[in-house]
């Protein structure tokens, strides 16, 4: 059964909204992205952020309809009843299934299941630390490296490391630009969407030679994960949601330390006004 259009709601940041947003416009489904923003505010001589937006307005009417709401949560109508699905991973497996991208069989079902845990865990690494807000640049400093080390060792702790060998222990007859078989599957948005944060990660911290080069990852020597990053940035379906106001969000939300601004850095509520409009339409 087809879904004529999707509504998404999420901050006005990538976040865990960011690889849902992407699924709906590859599959070329209208979608409606439908933007909260967290203002900040000032209490007791420190600043806060104000989620309101959400928490106060839209929130308690959905949670009418599905107890379980949080941000992101889909929205549509399917077969004449209104559909709403929350929780992340469960939206990633919902639109993977609706639009072909979960697999070709039981097997891949599975395989799809685990990577899409995997590539959670590899993103809430980063995640973490983009979140803690330090006494000081040294620390702040000290914890990147210990991300670094702990995403691009190459050892059984390294996190990138599992995928590199996912993709080199593929058969012959599987290509080894997606993660599952020979077709785009959720996995593979969401760990394109996770390198895209590393590379900003690796890019800011300076963990890279070259700064300038788009094979980062090869440099830190993970060939087929950048084979892998750099083909997707190619794919014609991507590029309109490359080319729409989305893909230029910032990584994390306002209250983030790292990823919140521009090119990595903290969002600056003194200089900057979020004026992300209410609505942003991608059509077919």
């Amino acid at each position: 059964m087809t879904v004529d259009k999707i509504t998404l709601g999420y901050w006005s940041t990538k976040g865990l909204g960011s690889t849902s947003r992407q699924m709906i416009i590859y599959a070329g489904v209208p979608l409606i992205s439908k933007i909260y923003r967290l203002i900040p505010k000032f209490e007791n001589n420190s600043l806060t952020y104000d989620g309101s937006e959400w928490h106060e307005k839209d929130k308690i009417i959905l949670k009418k309809k599905n107890s379980l709401i949080n941000l992101p949560y889909l929205q549509f109508r399917e077969g004449g009843k209104e559909i709403i699905i929350s929780q992340s991973i469960t939206c990633l497996s919902f639109l993977g299934k609706k639009f072909n991208m979960f697999g070709e069989n039981s097997k891949e079902e599975l395989e799809c299941n685990q990577l899409l845990q995997e590539t959670v865990d590899l993103r809430n690494i980063v995640t973490r630390f983009a979140y803690t807000h330090f006494e000081n640049e040294n620390d702040e400093l000290t914890e990147a490296s210990t991300v670094f080390n702990q995403v691009f060792e190459h050892s059984n702790v390294g996190k990138l490391q599992k995928f590199e060998h996912w993709l080199s222990s593929k058969s012959n007859e599987e290509t080894k630009l997606f993660l599952i078989g020979n077709n785009i599957s959720s996995p593979d948005f969401n760990l394109f969407d996770t390198l895209e944060l590393y590379y900003e990660f690796l890019k800011y911290y300076k963990f890279a030679k070259n700064i300038n080069s788009d094979n980062f990852f090869e440099q830190l020597g993970f060939p087929l994960v950048s084979k892998f990053f750099l083909n997707f940035k190619t794919l014609p379906k991507m590029q309109k949601y490359f080319n729409s106001i989305l893909y230029h969000f910032p990584f994390t939300n306002k209250s983030a330390k790292f990823g919140s601004g521009k090119n990595g850095i903290t969002w600056d509520h003194k200089k900057e006004i979020d004026s992300t409009p209410d609505e942003i339409i991608i059509d077919s």
